[in-house]
């Protein structure tokens, strides 16, 4: 899988991968903090947009099973979007 936070864009097998806005400005978070653990919290403050339509924890599990529905081989054992269970996310440093 390839990234360019510039463009916007996610590649999949050479493939661009279409993401929503919202999907995107996710992985985008993750991907900025590759190697890291992201807390659900910080995930939600920073999707929080600018009309304050805040996006509920619930919401936040199924746009998480969306972008690896996309962007996984196998969405059921995640590799690239990895869960820390009771705190939140991360995408393992490979390089």
């Amino acid at each position: 899988m390839e990234v360019n936070l510039n463009k916007k864009q996610v590649f999949k097998d050479g493939k661009e991968i279409e993401l929503t806005a919202l999907e995107f400005k996710i992985l985008q978070m993750l991907f900025k903090n590759k190697g890291m653990t992201i807390s659900r919290t910080q995930i939600l403050e920073y999707i929080w947009d600018e009309n304050e339509n805040f996006v509920n924890d619930n919401t936040l599990t199924v746009y998480i099973k969306r972008i690896r529905e996309k962007i996984e081989k196998d969405p059921n054992q995640a590799e690239i979007i990895k869960t820390v269970r009771g705190i939140g996310y991360k995408i393992l440093d490979k390089d």
